[in-house]
């Protein structure tokens, strides 16, 4: 009766110490891991050169990636034009910092007829004047410059769009 009783004592003291061993082992995969990093849209394909970089190329090369992404572009919001019929004032810059083409179609605010298109524009040129793609009374409008991106390499793929809001003058 005495060794039923060592042995049960022994067992039970095994299997408390297995069951705090299973909740710390749990806690500690639930609260103390990394994040796990999951590869981007290179399939790994950066990653061999990646990890053999110092510090500072590892840097330039981070810059380079967020230049890749911004994009600049100086645009005229308003536009002005002496009649619909003739060539107006439009001014739009495409910057030659910039990866992408773009091209700008301009409505007038809660209309879906584009009244204005510039045409691919791609970086380093520039618009200084554009004709109305439809008459359009005298006036002022409120317009939606929709300034969209294609890759330089494929112009029928759109990479993104923007849309600044503007004004049209039309004094005759």
């Amino acid at each position: 009766m005495e060794k039923f009783r060592k042995v049960k004592r022994i067992v039970l003291v095994l299997l408390c110490s297995c069951f705090i061993g299973v909740a710390c082992y749990y806690y500690y995969l639930t609260h103390y891991t990394r994040p796990v990093v999951v590869a981007n849209q290179t399939n790994g394909a950066e990653s061999k050169y990646v990890k053999n970089m110092s510090d500072k190329e590892f840097s330039a090369y981070l810059q380079g990636q967020a230049d890749k992404s911004q994009f600049r572009l100086k645009m005229e919001s308003d536009m002005f034009f002496e009649k619909a019929d003739k060539v107006g004032k439009v001014t739009i810059l495409n910057s030659n910092s910039n990866h992408y083409a773009i091209r700008v179609q301009t409505t007038i605010e809660n209309q879906e007829a584009i009244i204005y298109d510039s045409g691919m524009i791609k970086p380093k040129q520039f618009v200084e004047n554009g004709e109305l793609k439809k008459a359009i009374p005298q006036g002022v409008y409120r317009v939606n410059h929709h300034v969209i991106y294609y890759e330089l390499t494929n112009l029928k793929q759109k990479v993104g769009e923007t849309v600044i809001v503007g004004q049209l003058a039309i004094n005759q």
